[in-house]
C-alpha cells in the first residue's frame, strides 16, 4: 500500500506532501539520559484527555527526549508501551517526524515560546484513513505535544475495504446487526473461522464494552455510527472466544458502505495477553494491600530510572497524604528519628554492600508520635556494582514492641508474685503452727475442738487468698466483700436459720498483710457468735458494719444481741485464748479494739490501711 503524508498549518495551507515508507513509522532506539526520571506533573497531565508527548531538549536542542507519552491512547498503535517510549530520542523513535519537519517546528516553539497547531493528513492507496490535529507549545522548558484524532474519518466503502482485507489484524463489517463480511484474522479473536462467523448476529458472543458494557449501550453506538452521527469509537471490548473464555481486544468501530447500503467497519487488536497480566496484577496488588491493612505492611519498589513506588499502607503508617510528598525522594530517611539516623544509614550501607539485603530495626517520628518500625530491603547491582533495582518492606511494628515489653513486665512481676506467695505460705504455716501452739497450751485436753477452730481460721485465710488471686493488682482485697462471703460462709457451717445477718458495709481495700489478721479476727469473733451468744437456738441478730473516715481510719464493728460475755471477762488482760487471740492479731496490724456497752456483745475495732 503507497502510503502519502500531508501537513498543513493553521491556516490550512500545505507545508508538505510527501509518500513515506510505512516501515519507518517506529524504530528500536536506546535510552538517552542516565537516571531520567518521569515527568509527574499531574494537575498539569490531567488537563488532557487526548494523546500527551512531553519532550526534553537535549544537547542544546539537537534531539528531544521523551520524558512522558501516553501515546498507547492511539487507537492506531495499542500494542505500544508508553514505557518503552520513555527516555528515547523522539527523532531516532520516528524518524519520520524528522522527515516531516518536525524538528524545525519545535525548535521555532522553543526559541520563540508561540505554539503551532498542525494538521498531518495520512493517506493509503490515495484514500485518506486519518487525519490529526497536533498542538505544540512550550511548558517549563519542556516541549509538549497534545495529539488530537480527528472524529470525522473518511467514509470507506466496499471498493476500498479490499485495503483492509489482508490485514494482520481481525476485521468485520456488520450491516442490520450482522456479520457481512470479516477476514480470516478474526479467527485470532474469536475462534470462528470467517464462514462460520458470516451470517451471525453481532452479539452473539456477547461482546461488552468497557466505558459501555450493556447490550443496548452496544446497540446506541452502532446506530450512531450507521446514521453517521459518530465517526469513530474506540474502546475495550470484551468478548466470549469459541473456546469459552474471554477475550479482551482493542477495538474501534467507524461508518463504511456495503453492497450499496450503510455498514460498520470493525477493526481489533487483541490485548488479552496484557489485560490478564493487569488483572493478575491487580488482584495481587489488592491482596498485598488486604495484608498490609492487617499486618501495618507497607512495600516497597525503587529503580534507578522511576524513583519509588510505596504501597497504599505506608502513607498511613507515615501519617502523610500522598499527594503532600515528593514520591521521587526517599522518604523514610526524613522520619527515622535523630538518634537512630547515623546508626541506620551506616547499618544499610554496610549490609546491602556485603549481602544487598538488609533487616534493620529503628524508630520514626510522625505527627502523633514515636513508632517501632521494620525495614527490609533486597536490591539488585548491575554489572558495576551499582545498585539499580530494589524492593522491600517497611512495617509498622510498635503493638509488637508494645506486647514483648508488657510480657517482659508481666513475667517480672510473676516472678515477684511466685516469690510473694512461697513467703505467704511460709507465713501463713507459721500462724497455722502458732495457733496450734497456742491452743494446745490452753485447751490440752480439747483436741477436737481445737482441730475445729484452727479449720475454720484455715478456711478463712483461704477466702482471703482466694480474693486476693481474683483481685487486679493480686495485693489487695475488697474487704467488704470478704466480709460478706466469709460471715455467710460461716452462717452456712453453723445451720443457725434463726439468726439475722446484718450488713452496713463500705468499699474498703486492705493489702495481704492486713487482711490475713483482720480474716482471723472478724471470723473468730463470728464464730463465737454462731457458737456462744444464743445457747437455746432463740432468734438473734448479729450486725457487722465497716466504715472508713475522710482520714483514713477504718472502724469495723460486730456486735450481737446474744446473751453476752461472761462478767470475769477482761478485754485487757484476757484468759480466753479466742480473746487473746484477737487482741494480739488487732495489735499486729497496729490498732486499737474495745468492748462496748451494748446488749449482747460488741466489739469496735480501729485501724487505718
Amino acid at each position: 500500500m503507497k502510503v502519502k503524508c500531508q501537513l498543513l498549518d493553521e491556516n490550512n495551507n500545505i507545508i508538505l506532501n510527501k509518500n513515506i515508507n510505512k516501515t519507518s513509522l517506529l524504530k528500536e532506539t536506546t535510552n538517552v539520559i542516565s537516571d531520567l526520571k518521569p515527568y509527574n506533573d499531574k494537575d498539569f497531565l490531567d488537563k488532557f484527555n487526548e494523546i500527551v508527548n512531553v519532550l526534553i531538549p537535549y544537547n542544546n536542542c539537537k534531539d528531544y527526549v521523551i520524558q512522558y507519552s501516553n501515546f498507547s491512547k492511539s487507537p492506531f498503535n495499542p500494542d505500544i508501551s508508553d514505557y518503552i517510549l520513555f527516555n528515547k530520542s523522539f527523532f531516532k523513535l520516528c524518524p519520520l517526524m524528522m522527515d516531516l519537519g518536525f524538528k524545525e517546528i519545535f525548535d521555532e516553539v522553543y526559541k520563540t515560546g508561540n505554539s503551532r497547531n498542525i494538521k498531518l493528513l495520512y493517506y493509503g492507496d490515495n484514500s485518506l484513513l486519518y487525519e490529526s490535529n497536533q498542538k505544540i507549545f512550550k511548558h517549563k522548558n519542556n516541549i509538549v505535544i497534545i495529539f488530537y484524532v480527528e472524529s470525522k474519518f473518511k467514509l470507506i466503502d466496499e471498493n476500498e475495504i479490499e485495503l483492509l482485507y489482508n490485514a494482520p489484524d481481525p476485521l468485520m463489517i456488520i450491516q442490520d446487526q450482522k456479520i457481512v463480511e470479516a477476514n480470516s484474522a478474526i479467527e485470532k479473536i474469536t475462534g470462528y473461522t470467517p464462514s462460520e462467523i458470516i451470517g451471525k448476529n453481532f452479539y452473539f458472543n456477547n461482546p461488552q464494552f468497557k466505558r459501555n458494557p450493556t447490550p443496548s449501550k452496544i446497540h446506541e453506538i452502532y446506530t450512531k455510527i450507521i446514521k453517521k452521527e459518530m465517526f469513530n469509537y474506540t474502546d475495550i471490548l470484551t468478548l466470549k472466544h469459541k473456546n469459552g473464555q474471554t477475550v479482551y481486544v482493542k477495538s474501534t468501530m467507524q461508518p463504511s458502505r456495503f453492497n450499496g447500503k450503510p455498514a460498520a467497519l470493525f477493526y481489533a487488536f487483541d490485548i488479552t495477553e496484557g489485560v490478564n497480566h493487569q488483572i493478575r496484577a491487580e488482584k495481587l496488588d489488592n491482596a498485598l494491600n488486604m495484608v498490609s491493612d492487617v499486618s501495618k505492611i507497607a512495600y516497597i519498589y525503587w529503580d534507578c530510572h522511576n524513583g519509588f513506588e510505596w504501597s497504599d499502607e505506608f502513607y498511613n503508617i507515615i501519617e502523610e497524604k500522598k499527594e503532600d510528598i515528593d514520591l521521587n525522594d526517599d522518604i523514610i530517611q526524613h522520619y527515622i528519628v535523630k538518634e537512630e539516623f547515623e546508626r541506620v544509614n551506616s547499618l544499610l550501607f554496610d549490609e546491602l554492600k556485603k549481602t544487598q539485603t538488609a533487616l534493620i530495626r529503628t524508630k520514626i517520628e510522625t505527627q502523633k508520635g514515636i513508632k517501632d518500625i521494620e525495614l527490609y530491603v533486597d536490591c539488585k547491582t548491575d554489572k558495576d556494582g551499582k545498585l539499580v533495582q530494589g524492593v522491600g518492606y517497611l512495617q509498622d511494628i510498635s503493638e509488637k514492641v508494645w506486647e514483648q515489653k508488657e510480657l517482659r513486665n508481666l513475667n517480672n512481676e510473676k516472678e515477684i508474685l511466685l516469690k510473694e506467695v512461697h513467703h505467704r505460705v511460709k507465713n501463713n504455716l507459721q500462724i497455722i503452727s502458732s495457733l496450734l501452739n497456742l491452743n494446745m497450751h490452753y485447751k490440752p485436753n480439747k483436741p477436737k475442738e481445737i482441730l475445729e477452730s484452727t479449720k475454720n481460721r484455715i478456711n478463712s485465710m483461704a477466702t482471703v487468698h482466694k480474693k486476693i488471686y481474683q483481685s487486679n493488682d493480686n495485693v489487695h482485697i475488697n474487704l467488704k466483700e470478704y466480709i460478706e462471703e466469709e460471715v455467710q460462709n460461716i452462717s452456712k457451717r453453723n445451720k443457725k436459720p434463726n439468726i439475722n445477718l446484718d450488713f452496713n458495709l463500705d468499699d474498703v481495700k486492705v493489702g495481704i498483710d492486713k487482711a490475713i489478721p483482720l480474716s482471723l479476727i472478724i471470723s473468730g469473733i463470728i464464730n463465737n457468735s454462731f457458737a456462744y451468744a444464743f445457747p437455746s437456738n432463740e432468734k438473734g441478730n448479729i450486725k457487722i458494719s465497716l466504715e472508713k473516715n475522710s482520714k483514713g481510719l477504718i472502724k469495723l464493728l460486730i456486735a450481737d444481741n446474744g446473751i453476752g460475755l461472761p462478767s470475769n471477762v477482761n478485754i485487757e488482760n484476757p484468759k480466753d485464748v479466742g480473746i487473746i487471740l484477737i487482741k494480739s492479731l488487732t495489735e499486729q496490724i497496729e490498732g486499737s479494739i474495745e468492748l462496748l456497752p451494748l446488749p449482747g456483745t460488741a466489739y469496735e475495732i480501729n485501724f487505718t490501711d
